[in-house]
């Protein structure tokens, strides 16, 4: 849990201004989402390999070699500066290797070390740890860019990333897993025939498609609102505020029989939060969208997450082929991915002057589609 804590601390302290220093740097949403296609066009690539690597070398060293990318990550803006929009591509491949690298390493270290009878509570108890430390990070981060002129700012709280990271690294090592040793197959779990695990898959696909406009788009809105870095950092730990108070308040009844209404309850908000931004963005409404959607995405999020490791946990060789279930499960996470960015930069073409409530309406539909998908049968 310290690495994990650790881990949570070292990227809202910086990734929530990520975008908006791009945006700073050329206002314009095309670099930020070359940016992010670039990453999420890596990272099926390197979970795909990772599922490979897992089969020879310890999965703790996956874990620690995505660290060691974040490292790398934050260190090219303290290297490129403000010549950074010049290498967006690489810097969203670096990002996509870290994540891939990262991610993979604990998907499968959450599996290995909890189980059905305590996920939800493992998910809760990150839940709370991630959004204390997005109560902080952001109020620090915006505070500490507001009073450093010049973009300074930026690389301090870009440079104490890659030490909260080194620290990270470093408790990462006391950590232990062994290879499994047979053969790597992931297409019978991609195109499967098990109708719980596709129903799973489709599910992730309606949850990335919103996750990936909604991570960068509103904290854009609300810089434009502003024209405040602090602006955004108190808006995100108010952000965090709720999904602190949703996680306390929720966590307690979080179990196997209650996630179907809670993904209901979750989508019902998000649609209705929605309405707000087609009336009308400014500073006002996007918080109070905002706080809905924390809640909201919480009630999505908690259950779809432990209700798949749950059906892979089914499986009899779910032990020998849980790399392969994580990497099969991130092909439809990807492909919500890459498709809403470029139905958003197709929106903002087509659409220029209500592109953005167009795309912000859509998203808020698909915890509906996540619902449909977990429980339709």
């Amino acid at each position: 849990m310290l690495t994990i804590a650790l881990f949570m601390a070292a990227t809202v302290l910086s990734d929530a201004f990520v975008n908006i220093y791009l945006w700073r740097l050329k206002a314009d949403y095309i670099p930020i989402t070359i940016y992010m296609l670039s990453c999420y066009i890596t990272i099926p690539i390197i979970f795909y390999l990772c599922g490979y690597i897992g089969m020879h070398i310890d999965r703790v060293t996956i874990y620690i070699i995505g660290i060691f990318c974040y490292i790398t990550f934050y260190g090219m803006v303290l290297i490129f500066r403000e010549n950074i929009t010049q290498h967006v591509i690489l810097w969203g491949f670096v990002k996509g290797l870290a994540m891939g690298f990262f991610f993979f390493g604990y998907h499968i270290l959450t599996f290995d070390f909890t189980s059905v009878s305590n996920r939800d509570a493992f998910y809760t108890n990150t839940s709370i740890i991630s959004g204390t430390s997005s109560l902080l990070g952001p109020l620090t981060a915006g505070f500490i860019i507001t009073y450093f002129k010049n973009f300074s700012g930026y690389y301090i709280i870009f440079g104490c990333s890659v030490v909260f990271f080194i620290v990270a690294v470093a408790l990462s090592f006391s950590m232990k897993s062994t290879p499994i040793k047979r053969p790597y197959k992931i297409e019978d779990l991609v195109f499967t025939k098990n109708k719980k695990w596709q129903d799973t898959l489709i599910a992730y696909l309606f949850l990335s498609g919103k996750d990936t406009i909604a991570t960068f788009l509103i904290g854009i809105l609300v810089f434009k609102s502003t024209l405040s870095e602090s602006s955004v950092g108190k808006y995100a730990s108010l952000i965090a505020v709720a999904a602190i108070c949703t996680a306390l308040l929720f966590g307690r009844f979080s179990k196997p029989q209650t996630r179907k209404s809670f993904v209901l309850t979750g989508a019902i908000l998000a649609f209705a939060a929605a309405f707000l931004l087609m009336y009308k963005i400014n500073i006002y409404t996007l918080v109070i969208y905002s706080i809905i959607s924390a809640v909201a995405d919480y009630l999505v999020r908690t259950p779809i997450s432990a209700h798949a490791l749950d059906v892979i946990s089914l499986d009899t060789n779910a032990n020998e082929r849980k790399m392969e279930y994580i990497v099969a499960r991130d092909v439809p996470t990807a492909v919500g991915r890459i498709v809403m960015l470029v139905v958003f930069v197709l929106f903002l073409q087509y659409m220029p002057v209500n592109g953005i409530k167009a795309i912000i309406l859509l998203i808020s539909m698909f915890p509906f589609g996540v619902y449909w998908a977990m429980y339709k049968r």
